[in-house]
């Protein structure tokens, strides 16, 4: 089994999910993992295709086809082996907070001081209940490694989001 790591950007509209996936099946590729959104009118996605070396060099071949075909900026990648199991624990990162300029950076920065991979992040703003004041939600999942103290995460962790008034919780996945 092969890999690559397929990108888009672009225009949003009705059916781009259907036609990028039916593209990478037709060719015999499978999407095993994949990330989508539309933000503000702007569609973006990443996935990992697997497949065998035919099928993935098919995928390749006919980029300019789902190109045309979707007027979506596309890109593919070689996508690397996967991470030896067992050198890092997975967690989960929620917070919720009135939102303030700055709120990623400081979270990642501490995250990245400890040594920790942020795996996948995925903010939001909401309005709050009654006075529709913009929240800031963030949901983080975490490869902490096994060198690093969960404990002394946690004691960090608490200590930035008491600084920056977020309600969050960490837990083990």
């Amino acid at each position: 089994m092969h890999h690559l790591i397929l990108t888009a950007i672009g225009p949003d509209r009705p059916g781009l999910v259907d036609q990028i996936s039916e593209y990478v099946f037709a060719r015999g590729g499978n999407i095993e993992d994949s990330r989508m959104v539309n933000l503000r009118g702007r569609f973006a996605v990443m996935m990992l295709v697997g497949g065998d070396f035919a099928s993935l060099e098919k995928v390749r071949a006919d980029r300019s086809a789902l190109t045309t075909l979707t007027a979506l900026n596309i890109e593919l990648h070689d996508a690397p082996p996967p991470a030896k199991h067992g050198t890092a624990v997975p967690y989960r990162l929620t917070g919720t907070a009135i939102d303030q300029p700055g709120l990623v950076n400081r979270v990642a920065k501490l995250l990245r001081e400890m040594n920790v991979n942020i795996e996948s992040l995925e903010t939001q703003l909401r309005p709050a209940p009654y006075t529709g004041a913009p929240m800031f939600e963030m949901e983080l999942i975490l490869s902490v490694p096994h060198a690093t103290p969960v404990s002394q995460l946690r004691q960090n962790v608490a200590k930035a989001c008491d600084e920056l008034n977020i309600d969050w919780n960490l837990e083990r996945i």
